[in-house]
Order: C-alpha cells, then sequence, then structure tokens
C-alpha cells in the first residue's frame, strides 16, 4: 500500500470552459454542435450531435478568452483509432502556425481511440487547431479545462468608465491564471518562479484576493531552494524585488511569522547589500545586472535604476529588522549616500520611474515626454504609481486599452503603441499583406510567437486603481491603520472593497461630493 500520509489536496480548482465559436474549418461536417456544448463524457446509445472532421481536415476553436490547463477531447464510439494534430494558441496565429515549444507542449501529434474522454495539455491558451491525420475524427465534444488557485476575489473596483473597469477585470483574470501552485510569471511561457516578475502579481493579489497563501509558498520557496550564497534566480536585483514583496505582503497581512524566517536572510544580505555601496554612495551590484528587457543593452541606465531600486530594497530591510528588534541595521549614512548619488536615467522611463518612487528626484519630464511611448508592461505597475494621478489614468485607457482593442482576455508580456497601425487582432485569422500582432512583434526574449500574451507582471492597473483612485494605504502590518487620499480624476464616480485581516474597506467616491469610506473597527484611519 502507498503511504498515505506523503498525499495532499491540490488547492488547485478546475474550471471547465465551453468552446465560444469557431474561427476556421475545413473537410468538417456539424462543427455547430461544437460552440457552447457542455458535454464531458460519452456513453453506448447517446444521441449526442457528432462533428466529423476528415483525414485531412482541420478544426480552429476559439474559447473567448484566455485558460490555463488543456483540453478534454471527448469522440464517438462510431470511429476507429485515429491520429491527430493538436496546436494550442494564444492567438489564432499562434494555433495555426507552428508554436514555440518553451516551457510547455503547444504542437503535438496523438492518438485518439473511440468512446474517449482524452484530457491534454498544460499550458496557457485561448485558440485550439485539431487535425485529423489519419482517419476520420468523430467528436462529441472539444470542451478547455482550467486550472487556477481556489481563491475569492473579495477586492473590487468599478467606476463611471467602463473601458477602465475592463482593464482593472483583465487584470484579474490575468493575475488569476498565473495563481498556480505557485506564482507563475506566464501561463504559457515562462512558466516559471521568478522573484522579481511576482512583485507586481503580489500588489495585484493583495489588492483582489487579500493575503492568500500562494504568495507565502512562493516566497518561502525562493528563500528555502536559493543556492546558498546566489541571489534569487541569480540577479541581485531580483533579491530586492523578493525584499520588496516580502514587505509588501507582511504590511498588508501582518504575517509576522513570515518575517521571522526570513530573519537571518533579512540579516546577512543587509550585511552583504550594504557593503555594495561605495564612498560616494554608487551601487556596485554584480552581475546578473538587471532592470527588465529594454534596458538590458545600456549599462548606464541599469544603474540609473538599480540605485533607486537597491535604496528602496534597503529602506525596506531596516523596517522589518528594527520590528524584529535584530541588531543588525543598515547605517542611515549609507542611505543617505544612496539617495544623493543620482545617475542619469537618460530617457528611460522605467529608471525614472523608480527614481521618482525612491524619493531620489522628480523624473516627471521623462515620463512625460512622449508620455506613451517607451513604457514597457513589466514596470507599466511603477510607472502608473510614479506619474500624476490624471496621466495615469490616461496611460492606462489609452496603452492598456489598446491590448483590449487587439482581442486580448489577459495583459501581454510587452507591447508597443508602434505596432498598431493596421494589424491583426489576436482573435483574427492572419491577413497577408498586414501586420500579426503576436507573429511579427517583439524582442529579446520574446520575439514572435514566443512572445506570452498572459504574463502577470502586466496586471499592475488593477493595484493602481484601489491604491489612487480609492486611496487606501496600510501605514501599519495588517492594516492597523490606513492612509485614504482618494482620487476621482476625471471619472463621475468609483467604488470598491479592499481586503484586510480585519475584512474589506469599502470606498464609495462621486463626483462633487465627499468620499466615503466603511472601516472594520480594529482599524485606525490617520487624519
Amino acid at each position: 500500500m502507498s503511504d498515505t500520509k506523503k498525499k495532499y489536496i491540490s488547492s488547485l480548482v478546475r474550471e471547465f470552459v465551453p468552446c465560444f465559436r469557431i474561427i476556421a474549418q475545413d473537410h468538417a461536417l456539424g462543427s455547430e454542435a461544437i460552440p457552447g456544448n457542455r458535454i464531458l463524457r460519452t456513453f453506448l446509445a447517446n444521441d449526442y450531435p457528432i462533428c466529423s472532421v476528415e483525414k485531412g481536415g482541420f478544426l480552429v476553436l476559439d474559447f473567448g478568452t484566455e485558460v490555463s490547463g488543456g483540453v478534454r477531447i471527448v469522440t464517438s464510439g462510431k470511429m476507429k483509432p485515429c491520429r491527430i494534430r493538436l496546436r494550442f494558441g494564444e492567438s489564432v496565429s499562434e494555433a495555426m502556425n507552428t508554436p514555440d515549444p518553451d516551457h510547455a507542449i503547444h504542437d503535438i501529434e496523438l492518438p485518439i481511440s473511440a468512446f474517449s474522454s482524452t484530457d491534454f495539455g498544460n499550458t496557457g491558451f485561448r485558440f485550439v487547431r485539431i487535425d485529423a491525420l489519419d482517419s476520420s475524427l468523430l467528436l462529441h465534444n472539444v470542451i478547455a479545462i482550467c486550472e487556477h488557485q481556489a481563491c475569492e476575489q473579495i477586492g473590487t473596483f468599478h467606476s463611471s468608465d467602463q473601458l477602465l473597469n475592463k482593464i482593472f477585470d483583465t487584470c484579474i483574470h490575468t493575475v488569476k491564471l498565473n495563481m498556480q501552485d505557485y506564482l507563475l510569471d506566464g501561463v504559457k511561457r515562462d512558466r516559471l518562479i521568478w522573484g522579481g516578475d511576482m512583485y507586481p502579481e503580489t500588489m495585484v493579489i493583495l489588492r483582489a484576493f487579500g493575503a492568500v497563501a500562494v504568495v507565502k509558498d512562493t516566497l518561502e520557496l525562493l528563500r528555502n531552494h536559493t543556492k546558498k550564497k546566489n541571489f534569487i534566480n541569480g540577479f541581485s536585483s531580483y533579491t530586492l524585488w523578493y525584499f520588496l514583496t516580502l514587505y509588501d505582503f507582511w504590511i498588508h497581512s501582518g504575517d509576522d511569522s513570515l518575517l521571522k524566517t526570513n530573519c537571518s536572510l533579512l540579516e546577512s544580505e543587509a550585511i552583504r547589500l550594504s557593503s555594495m555601496v561605495d564612498s560616494e554612495g554608487r551601487e556596485h551590484l554584480p552581475p546578473v545586472r538587471f532592470l527588465d528587457w529594454p534596458s538590458s543593452q545600456s549599462p548606464e541606465i541599469i544603474h540609473a535604476g538599480l540605485q533607486p531600486l537597491l535604496l528602496m530594497a534597503l529602506r525596506a530591510i531596516n523596517v522589518m529588522l528594527a520590528y524584529l528588534k535584530s541588531p543588525v541595521s543598515i547605517p542611515e549614512t549609507i542611505l543617505r549616500k544612496l539617495k544623493d548619488h543620482v545617475p542619469d536615467p537618460k530617457d528611460n522611463k522605467s529608471a525614472a520611474a523608480l527614481q521618482i518612487l525612491s524619493g531620489m528626484a522628480d523624473r516627471t519630464d521623462v515620463l512625460e515626454h512622449n508620455p506613451y511611448f517607451g513604457v514597457s508592461t513589466h514596470f507599466g505597475y511603477y510607472l502608473l504609481l510614479a506619474k500624476q494621478n490624471q496621466k495615469a489614468l490616461e496611460l492606462v485607457r489609452k496603452y492598456w486599452g489598446a491590448m483590449l482593442d487587439l482581442g486580448a482576455t489577459t495583459f501581454w508580456e510587452d507591447f508597443n503603441l508602434e505596432w498598431v497601425p493596421d494589424a491583426t487582432a489576436i482573435d483574427e485569422l492572419p491577413v497577408p499583406g498586414r501586420p500579426d500582432i503576436h507573429k511579427d512583434f517583439g524582442a529579446y526574449c520574446y520575439k514572435g510567437l514566443r512572445h506570452s500574451l498572459c504574463h502577470g507582471w502586466a496586471a499592475g492597473p488593477a493595484a493602481w486603481c484601489s491604491q489612487r483612485i480609492l486611496g487606501v494605504e496600510p501605514l501599519k502590518p495588517g492594516f492597523k491603520e490606513i492612509r485614504f487620499q482618494p482620487d476621482l480624476c476625471d471619472l463621475e464616480f468609483a467604488e470598491g472593497t479592499v481586503p484586510t485581516p480585519y475584512g474589506l474597506i469599502n470606498v464609495s467616491l462621486k463626483k462633487g461630493r465627499e468620499p466615503e469610506i466603511q472601516l472594520p473597527g480594529e482599524i485606525l484611519l490617520r487624519k
């Protein structure tokens, strides 16, 4: 007998998503039976309709929304065993081409039997192409299986702007799909755990789902299994983001236990990171030196971003160590020198945003010069926080809204408004002579179809709406004390809820009226 004590129940749930529509087909009859079909199993003497795909024929299915998981293929007992080619795509173009194999199987030949309900796939997709290779395929159904954490969304946002509401909801869906057994950066690619990439995701999760276990589990996994004396993921900057994520999780949750288990790491890294600041206050973080992909070829800009990032992380480490009553602390002289050494970010908005957020310098001129370009989804969250609220709202509408116009149901690893003119959307068949928004764009590690169209770091607008429009910020661990500085910008109204360990904070804002906030009794509002 197996040792049942070693077994455990997954915290993931499975949802079935019926096909939304047929995008394309060839040598197929009865395909109208597939959209909306909820059949999960076959049986003898059933009266199910049959979709027949002849040898050499195919179907391209649209499930209407991005999914993290696979498909169930339900076949008729009247068919002979056959082979199919199964392709997953985050765009129609990807499903119609040869998808990139990193880091999941998106393109495979499979044997399919009669009377079967075959589940296959562990990736991110919205579209599926099925080709019948050597004989006819008789289908009762093809239905998507979506897996994600069993977390209830309790943090909400709704406003007079329907576009902003849709962007908020799309951010939540993006992050929800990436909440697997641990936090992933993308459900198609990389499907990896990155200590830097998870910070924007975590901020959205804390505002939408609260301090759920998947964040804590991911932080503990990174701490426990990073090689000794190495940085998180091998990047010095990702260790800095790890501590900022730890700090915000603690402030939102009030979870002292996670802080205590990190105490020795906080102490050792405080000493090591402090030693990487020279007498002039310049950071000397070792390789791999990484800010984001657009800045990766410029050592000057990387330095201009790492300088304020190190300052922000060391400040957070000091606060956590003081709370733990540790004898270790980072001298204020080091922090002051770090702040006083101000590198030129040139025209790079990512580095400029961090300098603003750290209090190092006012780089508004950089952010507002050609404000809709030079933006990355990775650093979009920090850029929004660094901008004046109305200008940030305009960026959300223009930049994230353009992805929705191109068929997005989740937000992408990267995006550039220069890609947009005349481009085919992700839910359209490729058109010869027109740029393909998925296949023809991208850079660095996300060229063409390798580009992830569901990346957690792109979901920052949801956290920004909660922080800057609803205006709720925790000042003490677990929301014991908060600041309330709402800003309707040009909206007629906005309302929402913010999760805390004591229950929900409710906010209602209407133009021309005093803001309303309802707090659980344990929370103090700082005047």
